[in-house]
């Protein structure tokens, strides 16, 4: 590196003194202190008499100060580098100021520039501790910067504090095996070679965590293995155990640490993918991509709040065999998935990140993993939701409805919104159009209320929120006198930090001079207060059966830092479910909420925006509704509408616990020209459509509405409460797709241009779907209201074929041809 701008002075004597307290072979100084700035006029580094440094810089590029000396230092070694910082008069908005060291191997050459940086603002000590990793044979400490700066030093000392490794070199890793697998421990995390399939499951190397291990053990069985780890950049100790059950290709790992953490932990190492691997992602209903994916995925997906993985796993499969492995996150409050490409393969992969509990590693974390020789994602869902059973999690429309029979109207219904003035109008025209299943979101005056709720098929519900705070400044900006949750002002809002005015923001609203205003946020702890006594109010005079909670499970699990409500996101979810869980259980309503998360799924029973990919929906979707949109963006045809790509994991799941739903930005309706496409995944998923309108729109489009109901209503009524078994990719480009339903419902859909031989001998036309049922009635009993008669409907290029009325008949004792046969003859 250059040398530019060079100015040299001696040691201080108060350095000197400072010095001659510590060893001389164990403790160094700047004894010729210069600086470095990639603008060489820039920078200016004087000595004041008090012994102190005074660094200018006035350019936005790099900068330095060194003047340590080389020190020579082996693998193991601890160092901690301490620094007084302070901020000059004249220069107010100086950067940060990082104390770290500089890493040379044996041949001289640069390991890193910024090892064990720590930055503060001018005007706090700065302390930096590190070991050093292998491979390392002399480090050199210094101060760094990067822009304008105007900062004071003193006493910057660098002291050798032992050595962390054993004097004996500890194992690097330990081996373990059952009848399914073998594979061994290190630092980086864990290799398995599943015995059934010889696929071997290998960390990728480009990913691996840069950490040492200080000692590896495991118990006399070789079941458990434990390993200490720590990481040199920071000097940060933790530990993860390994637990290889017995009796089945498991392997649980749990991670533990104390103190600080101000980084994820991204451990263990993601398993390298090869090609022809699918990643297995739950992000809303469910995604797969291809490992060797050209495109950017998300590289970083929370497991606590809606826009993430909506339920606590991921995987990867081999699309050829169905092998594979899963991750089920079991404590998912503060923890991610990362997906990131490997620099060596190209190809993606996937693991786990540990994310910090109010700045703490906090509690213990856990991980299980399960490998399959076959089954791929359908073998995952199926896991998981026996895991959720287990833990008490599921909780199905069928439980649902003995406690509260209403829940029966959402199998089967449309969700509609509309923000027409005349709401029974609105009604009248569904009812008469034969829409008369739905649930209505668009709320009403008392008497419309009333009206609608009095009707036999329909849940009536209305918009609500417990997360956005108007406050005094934003109103007055908007020229409005009062907005939601203004009372919860300031009392009950989320602190970032210990400092009241650093309160969280949330909506953002635009003014009529064009700036923008923020809500601020509502604790969650504070929320089911507010509910419980605005509901109860307002339902003495408008009967509702329904109620939509906006963001709810959409927005993360918070922190928040009031001491009169601390929270952590474990405290946040608690305060989220509790806020559900009062509209079912004390005002026997049909809850909905945003997006979804299956942390909810025993309080909620329906979600607005599961079936719509998050990252995938059309720009603004969340403000600008209404309108539609005559174009098909390209990451909306591939990836939001793109059989390629979707996959019903959710339905897997939790088709018979929570209705999936698109979002009021992306719904049926939204894009004319992917409609039909829409409807075919709803009917595949035996899910409801979601249709927002105006008049105008209704009117243009009245009959393709009803098509869309007529097409959607009966496959979701007659699944409703019947558990997705099975989904299959039945072509090879993976447009001919089938779903199977415990109550026998077979559901097949072509979404290709051509039409596709089924393995029956039955040729399913071109954007179609065919329905097969299999067994006389569903577990409630309900399936005998699905559908009149048989109907053939042409939907522009889309046929079908639905004979649930039938059920009765045509299953009984016949085969598959037969029942084939028996729809044909109709």
């Amino acid at each position: 590196m250059e040398k530019a701008s060079v100015y040299k002075y001696g040691m201080s004597s108060l350095a000197i003194l400072l010095a001659g307290f510590l060893s001389a072979s164990e403790s160094w100084t700047m004894e010729n202190p210069y600086a470095f700035a990639r603008e060489k006029e820039a920078v200016k580094l004087l000595q004041l008499s008090d012994g102190a440094i005074e660094l200018r810089h006035a350019g936005g590029a790099d900068w330095a100060v060194n003047g340590f000396p080389r020190i020579a230092v082996k693998h193991g070694d601890t160092f901690e580098v301490t620094c007084g910082t302070a901020a000059l008069a004249d220069v107010p908005d100086s950067c940060p100021v990082g104390l770290g060291a500089v890493l040379r191997d044996e041949n001289g050459k640069e390991v890193s520039w910024s090892f064990g940086t720590v930055s503060v603002k001018p005007g706090n000590p700065i302390k930096a501790a590190f070991m050093v990793p292998s491979g390392v044979a002399t480090i050199q400490p210094r101060v760094t910067g990067r822009g304008v700066a105007g900062v004071r030093l003193r006493d910057v000392f660098a002291v050798r504090t032992g050595n962390i490794l054993q004097k004996d070199s500890p194992m690097s890793s330990c081996l373990f095996t059952n009848a399914f697998l073998r594979g061994s421990v290190t630092g980086a995390g864990f290799e398995v070679e599943d015995i059934r399939t010889g696929r071997k499951w290998k960390p990728a190397e480009s990913l691996k965590l840069a950490g040492d291990v200080i000692s590896c053990c495991q118990d006399n069985d070789g079941d458990i293995i434990r390993v200490d780890i720590v990481i040199p950049t920071s000097m940060k100790r933790w530990y993860a155990e390994y637990n290889i059950l017995k009796d089945s290709p498991e392997v649980v790992v749990t991670v533990g640490g104390g103190g600080e953490m101000s980084t994820s932990l991204d451990y263990p190492t993601a398993f390298a993918s090869q090609k022809g691997d699918r990643l297995i992602v739950p992000m809303n209903e469910g995604i797969c991509y291809p490992a060797d994916e050209s495109d950017e995925i998300p590289g970083r997906l929370i497991a606590y709040g809606g826009h993430g993985i909506c339920m606590a796993f991921f995987g990867v499969q081999d699309d050829a065999t169905g092998a594979g492995w899963m991750a089920i996150i079991e404590t998912p409050d503060d923890a991610s998935m990362i997906a990131r490409r490997d620099a060596e393969t190209k190809l993606w992969a996937l693991g786990p990140s540990w994310d910090d509990q109010k700045k703490r590693f906090g509690y213990v974390r856990r991980v299980r993993y399960i490998f399959f020789d076959k089954g791929g994602y359908v073998a995952m869902c199926k896991r998981y939701r026996a895991y959720v059973k287990d833990i008490g999690k599921l909780k199905t429309f069928s439980e649902k409805a003995k406690e509260r029979p209403l829940v029966d109207r959402l199998l089967g219904a449309p969700n509609i919104w509309t923000w027409e003035k005349d709401k029974l109008a609105v009604v009248s025209n569904l009812v008469s159009a034969g829409i008369d299943r739905f649930l209505w979101s668009g709320g009403g005056s008392p008497e419309e209320v009333v009206a609608m709720a009095a009707m036999p098929n329909v849940l009536v519900g209305r918009y609500d929120i417990y997360q956005d705070v108007y406050h005094p400044d934003q109103l007055q900006k908007l020229g409005r006198k009062s907005g939601p949750n203004t009372e919860a002002w300031p009392k009950d809002i989320v602190w970032n930090s210990a400092d009241s005015n650093d309160w969280r923001h949330a909506w953002g609203v635009q003014a009529k001079d064009g700036t923008w205003t923020y809500c601020a946020m509502m604790c969650d702890s504070a929320a089911p207060a507010y509910e419980r006594c605005n509901v109860a109010k307002e339902l003495k005079t408008k009967p509702y059966n329904a109620r939509f909670i906006d963001t709810t499970v959409a927005s993360p699990w918070q922190t928040c830092w009031n001491p009169a409500h601390p929270m952590t996101r474990s405290d946040s979810r608690h305060w989220k479910m509790e806020l559900l869980r009062i509209l079912g259980d004390e005002f026997k309503l049909v809850v909905g909420s945003e997006t979804g998360h299956d942390a909810s799924v025993p309080y909620c029973d329906y979600f607005e925006g599961m079936l719509s990919l998050g990252p995938y929906r059309v720009p603004d979707s969340g403000r600008n509704m209404i309108q539609v949109w005559t174009n098909v963006p390209e990451r909306v045809e591939k990836y939001q509408v793109g059989e390629k790509y979707r996959l019903p994991l959710w339905e897997l799941v939790y088709h018979d616990c929570v209705c999936a739903h698109w979002y009021w930005g992306d719904y049926n309706n939204k894009l004319p020209d992917i409609w039909w496409k829409r409807d075919l995944f709803n009917v595949l998923y035996g899910t409801m459509g979601m249709y927002l309108f105006n008049n105008r729109i209704w009117a243009d489009n009245k009959e393709r509405f009803v098509r869309s109901y007529r097409m959607t209503s009966p496959v979701a009524r007659a699944t409703g409460y019947s558990e997705m078994v099975d989904h299959r990719i039945l072509s090879a480009n993976r447009t001919v797709q089938q779903s199977s339903f415990a109550n026998g419902t077979v559901v097949t859909v072509n979404f290709g241009d051509a039409p596709f031989e089924l393995s029956d001998g039955t040729l399913l036309p071109a954007r179609a779907y065919h329905v097969v049922p299999l067994s006389a009635a569903s577990s409630s009993g309900v399936v005998e209201n699905s559908v009149k008669q048989l109907e053939v409907l042409m939907l522009g290029n889309s046929f079908s074929i639905c004979n649930l009325s039938q059920m009765p008949k045509v299953a009984a004792g016949m085969g598959k041809k037969a029942v084939m046969d028996a729809l044909d003859g109709e």
